[in-house]
C-alpha cells in the first residue's frame, strides 16, 4: 500500500474515497467498497483520504481516536486499498477553502471520488456535495455519493461507535465497525505484582489519542506473531494495589507458554465481563480472575 502526503505531488490515476475516517465502520465499509469497484472499472489505484494526526488537538474538544493512524493504515491495507492519501491537520489546512481543497484532488491524479451523502470539506465546512458533484463533473471526474447507512436506528458513525464503547456495549460497537474493536503496542514491563502473585499479564502502552472502552475486564482475543490466543483484558487501574488508579491495558493470555516482552501485540475485545474492583487480598482477586478465564473460555 502507498502513502501519499496530500502537501506533495502524486503522478499515480486514483478513485479517492473521502471522508473524516477516524475508524473504519460500516458505513466506511460501503463507502470503500464503491471506491474500490469504479478503481477495477477504470483500471487504476483505490484510495482513501484521512488524517495523521488527531484533529481534536487543534479543535481544543478533546476528542479521542476510535482508531490510530497507525491502526487505520492496517485496516485500510486489509481492507485492499492501493494508497492512502494522508495530511496533517493544522491551521493551514484548517483554513483551507474549500475552492483550495477540490483544485489539490485534481492536481492529485484523483480521476474519481467516492463521498458520503453529508460530506463537508474546507475552510468553515462550506464545501458540501453538491459542490463537489458540480466540480467533478466540469472536470471529467468520476463521482459517485453513498447513501446514509443506518444501526439499530442511527446513522453509523465513529460518533455512535464512541457513545457505545464508552458505555462497554462493546459487542453493539463491534456490530457497528464490522470488526473488533481493539488496540495495539508493543508489550512492556509493568510492576511485576501481577506475575509474583496473581497471573502474569502483558502490559501494553497505550496512544494518548486512542479512545479506550468504559473501564473494566474484557474477554478477547490477542494476536502475537500471526498467532491468535484467547485472553482476559484489564482496562483501568489496578486498586487492590493501590496503583494510583493510572489506567492501563493488561492481557492475560491463555495458552501462551513464553517471552512476550518487546513484541507487538493487537488485542480484540469481544466481551465485557465486569466492572473494575478492589480485592481484599491478592488471592480473593486471583480467584475472581480465574473466574474471569472461564467466562473468557466459552466467548
Amino acid at each position: 500500500m502507498i502513502l501519499v502526503d496530500f502537501s506533495k505531488a502524486n503522478n499515480r490515476d486514483a478513485v479517492l474515497g473521502l471522508g473524516y475516517f477516524d475508524c473504519l465502520h460500516i458505513g466506511h465499509r460501503k463507502l470503500l467498497e464503491e471506491v474500490k469497484s469504479m478503481a477495477k472499472a477504470k483500471g487504476v489505484a483505490g484510495a482513501v483520504f484521512t488524517f495523521s494526526n488527531n484533529p481534536g488537538k487543534l479543535l481544543k474538544n478533546k476528542n479521542r481516536l476510535v482508531n490510530t493512524f497507525d491502526e487505520r493504515l492496517d485496516l485500510f491495507e486489509n481492507f485492499g486499498m492501493d494508497m492512502v492519501f494522508y495530511a496533517e491537520f493544522d491551521k493551514q489546512f484548517m483554513s483551507m477553502e474549500a475552492e483550495v481543497f477540490l483544485q489539490k484532488l485534481k492536481e492529485k491524479h484523483v480521476v474519481g471520488v467516492v463521498c458520503g451523502f453529508d460530506y463537508t470539506f474546507g475552510s468553515r465546512s462550506v464545501g458540501t456535495v453538491k459542490m463537489l458533484s458540480e466540480f467533478c463533473a466540469l472536470n471529467g471526474i468520476a463521482f459517485k455519493m453513498v447513501d446514509k447507512v443506518d444501526f439499530c436506528g442511527q446513522k453509523a458513525s465513529a460518533t455512535l461507535i464512541k457513545d457505545l464503547l464508552t458505555k462497554g456495549e462493546i459487542e453493539k460497537a463491534n456490530a457497528c465497525l464490522g470488526h473488533d474493536y481493539f488496540l495495539s503496542g508493543i508489550v512492556c514491563h509493568g510492576f511485576g505484582i501481577g506475575a509474583d502473585r496473581v497471573y502474569p499479564t502483558a502490559n501494553v502502552t497505550v496512544d494518548e489519542d486512542k479512545l479506550l472502552p468504559k473501564l473494566g475486564v474484557y474477554a478477547g482475543r490477542a494476536e502475537i506473531g500471526g498467532e491468535t490466543y484467547r485472553c482476559v483484558v484489564n482496562i483501568g487501574g489496578r486498586p487492590t494495589f493501590d496503583d494510583g488508579g493510572a489506567v492501563k491495558a493488561e492481557t492475560y493470555l491463555l495458552d501462551y507458554d513464553g517471552d512476550i516482552y518487546g513484541k507487538k501485540i493487537t488485542v480484540f475485545l469481544k466481551k465485557y465481563i465486569r466492572g473494575i474492583k478492589k480485592f481484599d487480598s491478592a488471592e480473593a482477586l486471583k480467584e475472581q480472575i480465574t473466574k474471569d478465564i472461564e467466562t473468557a473460555k466459552n466467548v
